[in-house]
């Protein structure tokens, strides 16, 4: 299992229709969903949601397929928690307050182009929110590393102040 990564959101706890746009991004990006168990969502516990892509969805149901040849790009787990657990907390310094992530995203080596696009849409709906794997990452950094050209492809491990 690779590195994981988690969101921030200061002062409320998420809604469905936070997920339900968080839906939507990765929808606009070509990739489903599966696992949204709304019940859960009801009573407040986490789940897991898994988004694919047509392409990884097509070599899927291909009878050639093979594990080997499928880009970590084409899909990612994400865990929604919508009370956010406190062992999930961490200070924030542009937040200024300690904040429980709300999403955790799961093994997200060889996933950098997926996040970043996620990202780039993301914080355009959500600029005071805060994405961290190591270092911490602000809309800034994000719109920072998405104008770059080229881009580091291991942005995500790296000190946003280099950027």
């Amino acid at each position: 299992m690779g590195a994981s990564a988690s969101l921030f959101r200061k002062g409320e706890y998420p809604t469905e229709k936070d997920l339900d746009i968080i839906i939507d991004i990765f929808t606009k990006m070509k990739f489903y969903s599966s696992g949204i168990d709304k019940e859960k969502l009801s009573k407040d516990e986490c789940f897991s949601i898994s988004f694919t892509n047509d392409h990884w969805r097509r070599r899927w149901d291909d009878d050639d397929y093979q594990w080997d040849s499928l880009d970590d790009n084409d899909h990612i787990i994400i865990y929604f928690y919508p009370k956010p657990k406190e062992s999930h907390e961490y200070y924030i310094p542009s937040m200024g307050e300690t904040v429980p992530s709300y999403i955790i995203f799961e093994d997200i080596s060889g996933r950098e182009r997926l996040l970043l696009e996620f990202f780039h849409r993301y914080f355009k709906l959500f600029p005071e929110d805060v994405f961290m794997e190591e270092y911490l990452y602000t809309k800034d950094d994000i719109d920072k590393v998405y104008a770059k050209i080229p881009w580091n492809e291991l942005w995500a491990y790296e000190d946003p102040r280099t950027f």
